[in-house]
């Protein structure tokens, strides 16, 4: 999955390089700040399951800077009127358990209780790099032409992972899972993300944002339990609802 990652982050940094070239006085940043729920899509309950989804559900904070590369005061071509960089740190916090058939109340065997008892914690510090694409003319929601700008994104992200586990003790884990199963060490790993969102201008140098963006990890260890079994072939992936405000610093 890094090797992955390794040519979009090259196309993104080129771009940041020929846009700090071409067009400094060109160049408008924007300042934002986002807040919003978090799902863990993780080994911690059944995938698709609806009280899994529902309950393992935290929260993210983030910053963000937009770079666009927009003359305002003349016509430029369609990549200056349509894309933006931005650069964003995010710190996103999820408390899991099991849920699911397995943990049902009418289940009562001892592996179900050790699933009931496990808990889990997820605390992702993240940094990255994503190329902004908006199919409304930039210029024209400037100018207040209309009220929305509705946008997809695609990036790449370096994560400092650091899960957690009430359960140290292999002999307390769910007995068809391989005894190494958790971990609590943190470590460094990488993400693709993508997104869709749209914003909502307030003012003339401000907007409102609602946004949503899916993270897919390169590691099955960001939420510290990776069981192993047939069924946990995926690894682990985020889904972050966030709301924004952005500020035009020029």
């Amino acid at each position: 999955m890094l090797n992955n990652l390794k040519p979009l982050s090259l196309f993104l940094l080129i771009f940041s390089f020929y846009n700090s070239v071409y067009s400094q006085s060109l160049t408008g940043y924007e300042l934002g700040i986002l807040a919003g729920p978090v799902q863990m899509r993780s080994d911690f309950g059944l995938k698709g399951d609806k009280d899994t989804n529902l309950g393992n559900i935290g929260l993210g904070v983030g910053v963000m800077l937009d770079i666009n590369p927009m003359d305002w005061g003349s016509r430029r071509n369609y990549a200056y009127d349509h894309f933006k960089l931005r650069f964003d740190l995010s710190y996103n916090k999820t408390n899991l358990k099991h849920y699911g058939k397995f943990v049902d109340p009418s289940q009562n065997s001892d592996n179900a209780n050790k699933l009931r008892n496990q808990r889990g914690e997820a605390k992702n510090f993240s940094g990255g790099i994503a190329l902004e694409y908006y199919p409304l003319s930039l210029r024209s929601f400037f100018y207040n032409f209309f009220d929305f700008s509705p946008y997809i994104l695609l990036g790449a992200q370096y994560t400092f992972a650091q899960p957690g586990t009430n359960i140290t003790d292999p002999d307390q884990l769910y007995g068809p899972w391989d005894k190494n199963s958790v971990s609590s060490e943190s470590f460094y790993t990488g993400a693709i993300n993508t997104g869709v969102g749209v914003r909502f201008k307030i003012s003339a140098y401000s907007d409102l944002l609602f946004e949503a963006k899916y993270h897919f990890y390169n590691s099955d260890w960001v939420d510290g339990l990776n069981h192993q079994l047939s069924y946990n072939k995926n690894n682990d992936a985020l889904i972050w609802v966030n709301f924004g405000y952005v500020y035009y610093l020029n």
